[in-house]
């Protein structure tokens, strides 16, 4: 088989083999998925205690608190404030000291406590619309977002009393689903890509397979003049005798014939 098919069906078949790789490590991220998705660390409660793990020292992204309800601005239609914000109170009784850290700078002026908040800087606005400014608790749309606290806590104990019943969610279960995410996508693409790499580099091999033939190697020999040529293959089994053009042949020394002599002789 030619070098160069060679070298492709081997890059093909490699190619492959890291392609079933990274859509086995993509479809393994499923269960993780699943497994990352936050659940409330709390339910239908109107006070609890929970304990802050900030163990990287920057600050605690804090706790997220749900109510069940609808996104409806109908209390108090001339504020554009979701009725459940208006409705529903919480307070911090206990909280860690917070972590100045430059991702939280928004908020240290809360040092922890309680604020509404369904999208990020948008507090409970309801807008004009009443599609803006909406988030569900991901298993069941009936669960709508009021706010969050300790926001930037450190390290220690958190407690909170509610008017209404709550459920909350701690805010670092949903950045831990993030990682498995990002393994199933980029497992699926470098696989995708891979497989697709590898059926071209097969393809080509098995064309050059069949189109190219094996080139015989000529064997190589030196001559006096310190050259490469190449040596012919001779069929024949009789020796070859090589000679230089500087040999001198010596033919064999004849004696003079005395033929003529030995006759004189006798004819004395």
């Amino acid at each position: 088989m030619d070098t160069r098919a060679k070298v492709c069906l081997i890059i093909g078949v490699v190619l492959l083999l890291v392609g079933i790789g990274g859509f086995a490590l993509g479809i393994s991220q499923f269960d993780d998925i699943e497994d990352a998705q936050p659940v409330f660390v709390l339910e239908e409660v109107t006070n609890g205690t929970l304990m802050v793990a900030d163990e990287d020292g920057q600050g605690d992204a804090g706790f997220v608190f749900f109510v069940k309800g609808e996104f409806v601005n109908e209390f108090n239609a001339s504020d554009n404030k979701w009725d459940h914000c208006e409705t529903t109170n919480v307070t911090v009784t206990e909280k860690p000291d917070i972590v100045r850290a430059e991702w939280s700078a928004a908020v240290h002026f809360l040092e922890g406590d309680f604020f509404y908040e369904v999208e990020p800087y948008l507090g409970c606005w309801s807008g004009n619309e009443e599609t803006t400014n909406q988030v569900f608790y991901h298993e069941n749309d009936s669960f709508i977002k009021l706010g969050r606290a300790c926001y930037g806590c450190g390290t220690g104990v958190f407690t909170f009393e509610a008017d209404q019943p709550v459920y909350v969610v701690n805010e670092d279960d949903w950045s831990d689903a993030g990682t498995p995410v990002a393994i199933l996508v980029l497992g699926f693409i470098s696989g995708f890509g891979s497989l697709c790499c590898g059926i071209i580099f097969l393809i080509v091999g098995i064309i050059l397979v069949f189109t190219l033939k094996d080139e015989a190697v000529q064997p190589m020999m030196m001559n006096q003049d310190g050259q490469f040529v190449i040596q012919q293959n001779t069929s024949s089994t009789g020796q070859v005798t090589q000679t230089t053009p500087n040999d001198t042949v010596i033919e064999p020394y004849s004696f003079p014939s005395t033929d003529g002599q030995e006759s004189e002789l006798k004819d004395d």
